[in-house]
């Protein structure tokens, strides 16, 4: 017992971090319905700055008078500019953003994520740094175990802030403002309060404490630029525990996930416990606050805020496709001569938009075509990678049955995300797909036997009838230099294939039923719409398209490692699909030249001289662009330019022509009008 409360003191660290991003994420919830994905960017960001201040008088890499503060001004400082950054970050963006749905703020605060972790890079770069000590860490010997002090006091210190939160949002007149208007908006303004500034005061109060939480534990963790990002999930599971509200719940939720975890953490010591390649099971305490999320959401799911559980606005229009022939015949052929003309960067960056909105096009089934919001993409595509490396490597399997097994690997596991989208929508299955693809991640992918353990899993080049189509092979240009246009040409038939499968779901009867379920599955129901079929339909297909973009990279970089498939990764392309629009292939497209080292990023570097370390920073301040000022992304914005010519309005063709009305008539049926 003795050995086991040990873990658990070891374990208040991780506890009281996630309590303190916990804390913030609930504040956020209750003040403005945002579940602020950019709480563990923002604690990273203010300990950057502390880091700054304190250690050579640098803000932002700009030299402070006097040189480097002391620790107590300097934490002060850290503080005063996370206050800031909360009141900027709910002016510029969340006040605006007030009435639109749960998509749209999520995808806002994975822009200010990106955004905070670019600026972060920039400064200090990448690497990691050592943070001054800030707390006593001396042993203290407690019940009869030890463990140093950093970590009691941190502990304390949260629980002390989480006391004093209690206390203001239940006697104060602020705090009753704030539940007044987590209840009802309209109610609380009939009742004199101050809506704007109440909202404003609590995005202060959120940064602030994540601010204190993350500079106090950086000086035990240490710094990197998406350090505490792998605290987000424990956070919301805590978050989830409280009911996105009792400050008290919360707490205590946080400390409970961390005593399990620092329990699971022990019994890796014993030798019952599943071993993998002569190791500890990887992953499993990581699981932990995924298995929590889940079992909160299917059993009180309809008992959590109503700003969890309401149903998504209308998002994009979801353009109907037409002139395909000529579209598709032009953009092929433009791709296969720039693969034969294009230099070895250019081809490859390329190659890297092609698989890149081949991994949007799933957005644009699932999210922009069904209205469901998962994060699982990006591990989908992991799945396949890792089965293409165990199938190809270890059991010899060749091409092309190897890549199709793995893409059916994929498709099969989507089945398995859809079973909670049956029930779960919006925001809910947002978190859950986000926690699972951390537990995926850590469980499969970190796996030495089932995915690559700590190196890369390599994979076999495919080839078919003595044809080489992998990225080394020689191909009829001549140029020998990787990729080959071989395997560009390989990734573009692809490409064709998958753009081909979704705009014909989107014309098709099932297209329809897509876009009735994301409009309101209960009229979709009514109206005879098979609701669970079609979301199933909808995550096999987005599954596939997920899977072969999976294949592609692993055969572009010949191996995969976990790295690139992560939760920051899973955000950064979902947020990337929706700027470039998350309701077209178009869409997708542009989005795929916005991916890491994709085209647009090359010729940014390359014609314009902006290096590749802006690239998140572009991303982010597009992102939140697109949002606050251009819902329906890049590709929407092009359309509806091309539909205000007056000789194009209402199907209306050049010189006096006319032609059939395009729009969807799911789609096309006037709104009714608000009652106000």
């Amino acid at each position: 017992m003795g050995i086991i409360f040990s873990f658990v003191l070891l374990g208040l660290e991780a506890s009281a971090l996630a309590a303190g991003l916990a804390l913030g994420l609930v504040i956020t919830f209750r003040s403005s319905g945002v579940v602020n994905f950019a709480a563990g960017a923002t604690a990273m960001f203010s300990s950057y700055m502390f880091y700054g201040l304190h250690t050579n008088g640098k803000l932002f890499g700009v030299g402070m008078p006097g040189g480097a503060l002391s620790t107590v001004p300097a934490f002060v400082g850290a503080v005063l500019i996370a206050a800031l950054l909360g009141y900027l970050q709910y002016v510029i963006v969340y006040r605006k953003l007030r009435e639109a749905g749960a998509i749209a703020k999520m995808v806002a605060s994975a822009g200010v994520m990106l955004i905070l972790i670019a600026v972060i890079v920039l400064a200090f770069g990448s690497d990691p740094y050592s943070n001054a000590p800030l707390l006593p860490s001396g042993a203290v010997t407690v019940l009869g175990s030890t463990v140093p002090g950093d970590r009691l006091w941190l502990t304390g210190i949260v629980v002390a802030i989480a006391t004093v939160l209690w206390g203001t949002f239940r006697y104060t007149r602020f705090g009753i403002a704030t539940r007044a208007a987590e209840d009802s908006r309209k109610g609380a303004l009939l009742l004199g309060f101050r809506a704007d500034r109440n909202e404003g005061l609590n995005w202060v109060i959120a940064t602030t404490l994540i601010a204190v939480v993350g500079i106090l534990g950086s000086s035990v963790e240490g710094l990197a630029p998406t350090g505490f990002t792998d605290v987000l999930i424990p956070a919301l599971a805590a978050a989830l525990l409280g009911g996105l509200s009792s400050v008290s719940r919360v707490t205590l939720g946080a400390f409970f996930i961390g005593a399990i975890q620092a329990l699971l953490g022990y019994a890796q010591t014993k030798s019952w416990y599943p071993q993998s390649g002569g190791q500890p099971l990887p992953g499993v305490p990581d699981g932990v606050p995924f298995v929590i999320i889940a079992v909160i959401l299917f059993r009180s799911g309809r008992g959590l805020s109503d700003r969890l559980t309401a149903p998504a606005p209308r998002l994009p229009e979801a353009f109907r496709p037409t002139h395909l022939r000529a579209r598709f015949g032009i953009s092929t052929a433009t791709v296969i001569v720039l693969l034969a003309v294009l230099s070895y960067g250019w081809r490859q960056s390329l190659i890297n938009t092609m698989i890149g909105a081949l991994l949007c096009l799933s957005f644009v089934v699932l999210t922009g075509y069904t209205g469901q919001i998962s994060f699982a993409q990006m591990t989908l595509a992991g799945v396949s990678g890792f089965m293409l490396a165990r199938l190809s490597v270890h059991w010899g399997i060749p091409f092309p049955l190897a890549p199709l097994l793995a893409v059916i690997t994929a498709v099969a596991v989507s089945a398995v995300v859809a079973i909670p989208a049956l029930r779960l929508r919006g925001l809910q299955l947002a978190v859950l797909t986000l926690a699972g693809a951390v537990a995926v991640e850590s469980v499969w992918f970190n796996n030495p036997d089932w995915g690559g353990g700590s190196v890369p899993a390599n994979v076999t080049e495919p080839s078919i009838f003595g044809i080489g189509l992998g990225p080394l092979h020689s191909f009829w240009n001549g140029d020998g230099a990787a990729p080959s246009p071989g395997f560009g040409l390989f990734v573009l038939a692809v490409l064709v294939f998958g753009a081909w499968l979704v705009v014909n779901l989107r014309r098709s009867p099932s297209g329809s039923r897509l876009l009735a379920v994301r409009s309101d599955e209960s009229a979709a129901a009514a109206a005879g719409v098979n609701v669970a079929k079609t979301k199933l339909h909808a995550f096999l297909v987005a599954g596939f398209l997920a899977g072969a973009a999976g294949v592609l990279y692993a055969y572009n970089l010949q191996a995969v490692t976990s790295d690139e498939f992560d939760a920051i990764t899973a955000v950064s392309i979902f947020a990337g699909a929706y700027l470039g629009g998350i309701t077209t292939v178009t869409g997708a497209v542009l989005a795929g030249t916005l991916v890491s080292q994709g085209l647009g990023i090359h010729v940014l570097n390359a014609l314009i001289g902006v290096p590749n370390t802006y690239q998140p920073l572009l991303a982010g301040v597009g992102v939140l662009g697109t949002v606050l000022g251009n819902p329906d992304g890049i590709a929407g914005f092009m359309h509806r330019k091309w539909d205000s010519f007056d000789g194009w309005r209402g199907g209306r063709l050049p010189f006096g022509l006319k032609g059939p009305d395009q729009r969807d008539p799911v789609q096309a049926a006037p709104r009714p009008e608000r009652i106000t």
